[in-house]
């Protein structure tokens, strides 16, 4: 039981912290360098983005996959570096 509690609350925090960043650089995407030109057309042709709308879908969708890495990066590095201090 104790197990899944950990586990729930491990989901949960990522599920918080990466809608979180998201959000910030959604409000402020000045703060965070953007991606390679490159790299920004070629998910536009992956995701068959021809209007401003999907281009802003295929936004939305990078932004979170970035967010979601940085934080479970952080909170393994944070998860790890308390284990260790234990």
């Amino acid at each position: 039981m104790r197990r899944a509690i950990k586990i729930g609350g491990v989901v949960v925090w990522l599920l918080f912290a990466t809608l979180t960043l998201a959000y910030v650089w959604g409000r402020h995407p000045d703060a965070i360098p953007p991606p390679p030109l490159g790299f920004s057309l070629w998910l536009n042709d992956l995701f068959d983005a021809h209007d401003a709308e999907a281009s802003a879908d295929v936004d939305i969708y990078y932004m979170l996959t970035v967010s979601f890495l940085f934080a479970s990066l952080c909170t393994f590095v944070a998860w790890r570096t308390f284990k260790r201090l234990r």
